[in-house]
């Protein structure tokens, strides 16, 4: 007789299988605990939040407002309550909305304060958190009681150089005293209407890769210069009143600045050579009507007679060389074709300047391979005089050149030397524009 019995795997896998049936049970039974607690935490935080919607509309138009906010009213910005053991946050804040179609957009509305928006937030953080906000406009009943209201609008307007609006721009409304930021907006279309109390405010504008606008005041102190008049001062907001201020700003650009000397010396590099560049644009003027640029820095050349100056805001500059007894005589851009100063920068360009420079005496030495007439790159050529305190050791470029300028009228000790080619040691009398040619011979 054959016994029917269950094994200890028939076991297992029947356990595993009721395992997941009571799993999917009580999978079911916790999202239905959610949808459930979401659905009745929802229903009472709507009933709160219209509840409080209706508590404003309710109110005056001049007490529709956030205590210790602008526009000032008789609501609390943040409060709660408990219902079902369920604590809910009440959050309202409370805006002036200046519509267009009032004509904000005109000089003459002097109350630009069109109407007020509300917006009610109820949120809860029991075991399945969540919120519900709602909005609603709040309009007076008349001008008389729209323009009843303490303070101003200031309309901030950010354009680029070909005044066009600017996208995203970051517009700062500060405290001018302390640079506290009170607001902030990065509104898309370039513009935004800042609903504040009367006042003096101070506005920066940014963006990355931007270049920065903002306003001054008088006293100030911008570069080390004390500005007396500014030229985009801070603006005053005035009660009922709409105020105007707007800035131009656009994408940065990078300037390439070499120092070389006559185009008939073949453009020889001149070394370590110190110029202020200075823009056309202007912060204001000093005590003395002096004008204070926006962008006046003093720039050196490095060993190959360039510098790369980044971030500069489109503008027209100008060059003034620093160094007593070298003179600038002409300026090129792009190399190799003469331009006047100022040259013109535009936005998010790289430009090449060639510097061309002149001094009254000056020493263009050339090496070359004795035997095949060639250059020689890299030779070591100081050139010095004890007497007059020079001593200055420079390199040969692709050309076998390089220039010593400015040089006083007199004899001076000169030394070449390379690698793989004897050294020379001679003397060369400078007056004027001078050139020494210096052959070296090739050692085994």
């Amino acid at each position: 007789m054959t016994k029917n019995s269950f094994t200890l795997i028939d076991v297992l896998v029947g356990t595993f299988l009721i395992l997941i049936v009571f799993l999917g049970i009580f999978g079911a039974y916790q999202l239905g605990l959610k949808v459930v607690g979401q659905s009745k935490a929802k229903i009472i935080a709507t009933a709160l939040t219209n509840q409080q919607i209706e508590q404003v509309r309710n109110l005056p138009y001049q007490s529709v407002g956030v205590i210790g906010g602008y526009p000032e009213g008789i609501l609390a910005a943040t409060t709660s309550t408990t219902s079902n053991n369920v604590e809910y946050t009440i959050e309202t804040r409370v805006d002036f909305v200046i519509d267009s179609d009032d004509g904000i957009a005109a000089p003459e509305d002097d109350c630009p304060n069109d109407y007020k928006k509300v917006e009610v937030k109820v949120s809860w953080s029991s075991r399945f958190k969540g919120e519900v906000v709602l909005t609603t406009d709040i309009a007076p009943k008349n001008l008389a009681q729209e323009c009843a209201e303490t303070g101003g609008i200031l309309s901030a307007s950010v354009f680029d150089a070909y005044g066009v609006m600017v996208n995203s721009p970051l517009i700062e409304v500060k405290d001018p005293t302390t640079n506290q930021t009170l607001k902030t907006a990065t509104p898309i279309d370039g513009k935004h209407y800042f609903s504040l109390a009367s006042g003096t405010y101070k506005v920066v504008v940014s963006k990355t890769n931007y270049s920065l606008g903002q306003t001054y005041d008088s006293g100030e102190s911008y570069d080390g210069k004390i500005i007396a008049t500014p030229e985009n001062p801070h603006p005053i907001v005035l009660e009922g009143q709409l105020t105007e201020i707007s800035f131009s700003i656009d994408k940065v650009s990078s300037m390439m600045v070499e120092a070389r000397g006559a185009k008939g010396a073949g453009y020889p590099v001149v070394h370590n050579v110190t110029f202020t560049l200075t823009g056309a644009k202007r912060i204001g003027l000093d005590v003395n009507e002096n004008p204070i640029y926006k962008y006046s820095q003093n720039q050196t050349t490095d060993g190959p007679g360039k510098v790369e100056i980044p971030n500069l805001e489109w503008d027209s500059y100008s060059f003034s060389v620093l160094i007593p007894s070298l003179d600038l005589v002409g300026v090129e851009s792009p190399p190799g074709t003469e331009t006047i100063q100022p040259v013109g920068l535009a936005p998010d360009t790289s430009l090449n300047v060639r510097l061309i420079l002149k001094a009254e005496n000056s020493l263009l030495v050339i090496v070359q391979d004795i035997a095949t007439g060639e250059p020689i790159f890299s030779a070591s050529v100081r050139l010095y005089n004890t007497d007059l305190g020079y001593d200055t050791n420079q390199y040969t470029d692709e050309k076998g050149q390089t220039y010593f300028i400015p040089l006083t009228a007199a004899t001076y000790n000169l030394e070449v030397q390379a690698q793989g080619y004897s050294s020379l040691s001679t003397q060369v009398p400078v007056s004027g524009e001078t050139t020494k040619l210096v052959e070296l011979e090739q050692v085994e």
